[in-house]
């Protein structure tokens, strides 16, 4: 044990190693900033960089992409309003809108303080308590997860204060467009309207971008549409020329007021750590539960959605937090947690080891410097992320007339590298337009985006368990799922009750 940790020591703090780590981070900061793109499209184009590289320099390129990528989705979150990852979506409801009120550079420090504790601290968790976690991991089947679906959908009402029908609806309509494409049981095809290109589905990255950033472009640079979308450009206008008088030492986030975020920040690693270490829950779920429990639990829950940093530390922390914990099933059983730690998987495959339990002891110096590097790249990504944010807090200041082409370019360019797909481009712009629709009629944009995450695990896991038992009184057969339920009828019941106090 000893003598394998001492070769681990040697192989980790390699000065090669260290370099491809920080070089890993640099190019997941980049690529993760940049709507469309991402770290797992870099660790997939750098796979085969593992046959040339020694097994710990190609673990440390790949983990600092990943833990890079992790933190890079939240800052064209912050800067733009156009999350760069899928898990950074929960974190630009509030940031974005920090950056409107003149403070994009606190906003990204605290997305990067919460990233970095809540990555460490889901990383501490992968390697002391791997084995019981993953345990209880597998004992998660279709009812569990169906259940675990439906309560991640009912926390919508705590996305939607007072608009619950509006976010239920919204919901609903992202459900309908993850059906899109083939049937998950059956495999026929399903409102593809003669498209083959659409026989997989509607790509996530599109509709993210499409919602999120196209829609909100074509606002602020439309003038021909009626008088309530005049009222929305005409705020969008006044928001961004909200920085002439912009106060950078007023924008600051000392440590002291980091450390007030503590319950936020907490409430997002539990539940990411959480969340992660179940197959195929994802960071984007982790996020938005994350968040959702954190404004329950706020004291300030009313400022959630309008710029609070509670929420950009419960998102960031809650989808950075599933990047250790979703390896656990990975290294205790040989089941990749998620799409990342299937990658991670084919790269040890590459290197000769077999994931699961024997791995750790067959090459236990690999595995533990792999420990070591992914508790020291956290540190890695702080240092240069404090370097980076004040060039990128400075990206938010540019103004509209020249971000907006740029953005828009992106967001085209992302979409299409994405997926090598014009029908992705289309569906973007397709996106965009509904995106608009939902604005001018009051809809919430996040919901949606849940509902379309959400909705092809939940579809599969509600057949699965209704084939398995035949009926639908089997979906109440776990006493884990009867939990889930319990919990979200309590929540519904609190929502009701503090609707009715205010009304």
């Amino acid at each position: 044990m000893l003598e394998a940790l001492a070769d681990a020591l040697s192989l980790a703090l390699d000065p090669s190693v260290l370099l491809f780590v920080a070089l890993g981070i640099l190019l997941g900061i980049t690529l993760g900033a940049i709507p469309g793109l991402s770290g797992d499209m870099a660790i997939a184009l750098l796979l085969p960089t593992v046959f040339y590289l020694e097994p710990a320099s190609a673990l440390g390129l790949l983990v600092g992409i990943y833990k890079g990528g992790m933190f890079g989705g939240s800052i064209s979150g912050i800067t733009f309003g156009v999350p760069g990852t899928p898990g950074a979506a929960a974190t630009t409801i509030d940031g974005y809108q920090a950056k409107l009120k003149g403070k994009p550079n606190r906003a990204l420090h605290t997305a990067l303080y919460s990233s970095v504790a809540g990555d460490t601290s889901s990383d501490l968790i992968l390697i002391f308590i791997a084995l019981p976690l993953a345990a209880v991991a597998l004992k998660f089947g279709p009812v569990e997860f169906f259940a675990l679906y439906a309560f991640s959908l009912l926390l919508i009402s705590a996305l939607t204060r007072g608009q619950l029908a509006k976010g239920v609806a919204a919901c609903a309509l992202g459900i309908l467009l993850s059906m899109i494409g083939r049937d998950p049981i059956g495999g026929s095809l399903r409102m593809t309207f003669g498209i083959p290109e659409l026989a997989g589905g509607l790509s996530l990255i599109p509709v993210l971008v499409g919602i999120f950033a196209v829609s909100e472009l074509i606002v602020q640079v439309s003038k021909a549409w009626a008088a309530k979308s005049r009222a929305i450009v005409e705020d969008a206008k006044q928001k961004s020329n909200m920085f002439s008088d912009y106060d950078a030492a007023a924008d600051k986030l000392p440590f002291r007021d980091f450390l007030k975020l503590w319950k936020a920040t907490a409430i997002g690693t539990g539940t990411g750590t959480l969340i992660g270490a179940l197959p195929g829950a994802g960071s984007s779920l982790a996020a938005f539960i994350s968040y959702g429990l954190a404004q329950r639990f706020s004291r300030s829950s009313d400022e959630f959605g309008k710029g609070s940093m509670e929420g950009v530390a419960s998102a960031e922390a809650g989808n950075s937090a599933t990047s250790g914990s979703t390896l656990i099933p990975l290294f205790a059983f040989g089941i990749p947690g998620s799409a990342t730690a299937a990658l991670f998987g084919a790269a040890f495959i590459l290197m000769g080891m077999t994931p699961g339990p024997n791995m750790v002891r067959d090459h236990s110096d690999v595995i533990y410097a792999l420990f070591i590097i992914l508790v020291y790249a956290n540190m890695v990504n702080l240092l240069m992320g404090k370097v980076l944010l004040p060039y990128y807090s400075k990206m938010s200041m540019v103004q509209p007339r020249i971000l907006l082409p740029i953005v828009f370019c992106l967001a085209i360019f992302g979409t299409y590298a994405a997926g090598n797909s014009f029908v992705d481009v289309w569906v973007l712009l397709g996106a965009g337009l509904l995106g608009v629709v939902l604005r001018l009629y009051g809809f919430p944009l996040a919901p949606l985006i849940l509902g379309f995450i959400v909705g092809p695990g939940a579809e599969r896991a509600l057949r699965q368990s209704l084939l398995i038992g035949g009926e639908w009184s089997y979906l109440f057969s776990s006493p884990i799922a009867i939990g889930f339920y319990a919990t979200a009828l309590g929540l519904i019941l609190l929502f009701t009750l503090l609707l009715r106090n205010k009304a």
